[in-house]
C-alpha cells in the first residue's frame, strides 16, 4: 500500500476532533475553496531502498508530506491538532521529520502548516 494511503487511513481511523477530510496527492477542484473545512492534504515526497545486504535491499524508506489547511474560524488550537497528529504518527512507527511554521495561503487566508513524517517498510 503507498504510504499516502496507509497515512490517509492511519488519520481516518483516528477521528481526530477539527479534522473535515483527509486527501491524498489533491484536494477535490469543488473543495479547494471552502474555507469553511479544515482539511489534510498527503503526497509522496520521497521513497528510497533500505537495510542493504548480498547486493540486494530489504526494505524502503518512505516520506510524505502533511499540509493542514485550517478552515477560517477552527473549533480547536492548531497546536493542540498537530501535536494529536505527530503523537499518532510517532506511535504508529513513523519519525516526525522537519516541521515547517504557520504560513497564510495566500488564495483562501487560511492558516497553513506543513510537515514531514518517514518510516521503514519492510520488504
Amino acid at each position: 500500500m503507498l504510504a499516502v494511503n496507509e497515512a490517509k487511513k492511519l488519520i481516518d481511523e483516528a477521528h481526530i476532533n477539527g479534522i473535515d477530510h483527509v486527501y491524498t496527492f489533491n484536494i477535490p477542484n469543488e473543495v479547494v475553496e471552502n474555507t469553511d473545512l479544515t482539511l489534510i492534504r498527503l503526497s509522496d515526497v520521497n521513497q528510497k531502498p533500505a537495510i542493504w545486504g548480498s547486493d540486494d535491499f530489504g526494505a524502503l524508506t518512505r516520506e510524505i508530506e502533511v499540509q493542514i489547511f485550517y478552515k477560517q474560524d477552527p473549533d480547536v488550537d492548531p497546536e493542540v491538532l498537530e501535536s494529536q497528529l505527530f503523537k499518532l504518527f510517532v506511535h504508529h512507527d513513523w519519525e516526525l521529520g522537519e516541521v515547517h511554521g504557520h504560513t497564510f495561503d495566500t488564495d483562501t487566508n487560511q492558516l497553513t502548516c506543513t510537515f514531514y513524517v518517514y518510516n521503514m517498510k519492510y520488504l
